[in-house]
């Protein structure tokens, strides 16, 4: 039987402390080392307090829970998941300010 085919789907989400973006990105790396390699979620950039994380269309309520209980940090800072996106263009225009 054939696997479906992976649809991207691009997971915006926000750091409660924007200083803290580097020990959330290392948090976030740490927490998906384990998963395999061809279904692993990866971070696709950071800019402030936002980011934007690229995983498949099956696993994206997995990854959504796995951002909201990452806490990074001492004391820990939070991150929430904004919104998803099927494509990096819509997702900028929708959660990402303008610049």
């Amino acid at each position: 039987m054939q696997r479906p085919k992976r649809r991207d789907r691009y997971i915006a989400f926000e750091v409660e402390d924007p200083r803290r973006v580097r020990e959330v990105s290392v948090a976030f790396h740490t927490a998906v080392a384990s998963w395999p390699k061809d279904e692993r979620p990866s971070l696709v950039f950071i800019e402030g307090r936002r980011g934007l994380v690229r995983c498949g269309h099956l696993r994206q309520a997995e990854v959504v829970g796995l951002l909201n209980g990452l806490r990074a940090g001492s004391p820990p800072a939070a991150v929430r998941t904004v919104g998803a996106s099927g494509t990096i263009r819509a997702a900028r225009t929708r959660y990402f300010s303008k610049r």
